[in-house]
C-alpha cells in the first residue's frame, strides 16, 4: 500500500500583522516609505533588501526594530483578501514584524503599526489589522498618535450574546499580534459591559507587559478594576475563519 504523505504544518503561509488594500497602478517606492518616517517620527529609517526579492519586499529598520513589507503579492493572495475583506481594492501590501529576536514585542508592534500607517497614507488605501479585525482608512490613524503604547489601539474588547446560555461572551481580538493568547469570559446579562471591558482591558495590559499569559489556576491582580482574575480554562476556537486560542478568565 501506498503511504500518503501529510503536508507540514509549517508550510502554511503566516499571517500579516497589516493588510493595506488599495488601486493605484504601482506600490510607492521604498524611498517614499523612508522619507515619510523621517519626517514623522524624526528617524532614521533604514531598508534592507530582501535576498532575490527585487524591491518589492523588505525590512524597513528603525533602532533595532525591524517590519517587514511585501509589496510583491500574487494575483491568488490579493484575490484572497478581497474576498475575505470584501474590498473593491486591485492591489495589496502586507506588513509584518520583521527579524526582531529578543526585542520587545510592544515596541516591535508600534513599529509596525507606525510603517502601516505611512503604506495606507502614501497609497490611499485601506489597512485591516488582522489580529483584531479592524479597518482603518487614512484619517482614522489621525487619533493614533504611536507616540507611546495604549492597550485600546492595539486589542479590541467585543462581546456576543449567547442566547441558549442566557450570557454574554466578552473577548479580546489582538493579543495574538503580539503572540499571546485572546481573553475571554462570560458573564450574565444585564450586568454593567463597562465593568467587564474595563477588566478585560487591563487584564490584556498586564499580559502584555508581562509577554506571557498567566497558566490556568494562576490570578492576576488588577489594580486599576479593583479585581483578582483567575485563568480557568485554555481553548481554540474556530468561529473567526481560523483558530484562536483563547485563556478564559472569572472573577467574583
Amino acid at each position: 500500500m501506498k503511504k500518503i504523505k501529510k503536508k507540514k504544518a509549517g508550510n502554511a503561509r503566516a499571517l500579516p500583522a497589516y493588510v493595506i488594500g488599495f488601486t493605484h497602478a504601482d506600490p510607492p517606492p521604498p524611498g517614499y516609505l523612508t522619507a515619510w518616517f523621517d519626517q514623522e517620527y524624526g528617524g532614521p529609517l533604514s531598508i534592507q533588501f530582501l535576498s532575490q526579492a527585487g524591491h518589492e519586499q523588505f525590512e524597513a529598520i528603525h533602532t533595532q526594530w525591524r517590519g517587514r513589507i511585501n509589496m510583491s503579492l500574487d494575483a491568488q493572495a490579493v484575490k484572497s483578501w478581497s474576498e475575505q475583506l470584501h474590498w473593491d481594492h486591485s492591489l495589496a501590501i502586507e506588513v509584518s514584524p520583521g527579524a526582531n529576536s529578543g526585542q520587545s514585542k510592544v515596541d516591535v508592534m508600534l513599529h509596525v503599526a507606525r510603517l502601516a500607517r505611512g503604506v495606507t497614507l502614501l497609497t490611499d488605501g485601506t489597512a485591516y489589522d488582522v489580529a483584531t479585525g479592524a479597518y482603518l482608512n487614512p484619517s482614522d490613524w489621525q487619533d493614533q498618535t504611536l507616540a507611546a503604547f495604549h492597550v485600546d489601539e492595539h486589542v479590541l474588547v467585543e462581546e456576543r450574546e449567547k442566547l441558549e446560555s442566557g450570557q454574554v461572551w466578552f473577548y479580546t481580538r489582538g493579543l495574538s499580534k503580539f503572540g499571546l493568547d485572546e481573553l475571554e469570559c462570560l458573564r450574565p446579562r444585564g450586568l454593567s459591559e463597562t465593568v467587564v471591558k474595563e477588566v478585560l482591558e487591563e487584564s490584556a495590559d498586564y499580559v502584555i507587559t508581562q509577554g506571557k499569559v498567566p497558566k490556568i489556576g494562576e490570578s492576576i491582580h488588577l489594580l486599576n478594576a479593583g479585581q483578582v482574575v483567575k485563568i480557568i480554562r485554555h481553548r481554540t476556537d474556530q468561529s473567526f475563519g481560523r483558530p484562536i486560542a483563547f485563556r478564559e478568565l472569572q472573577w467574583n
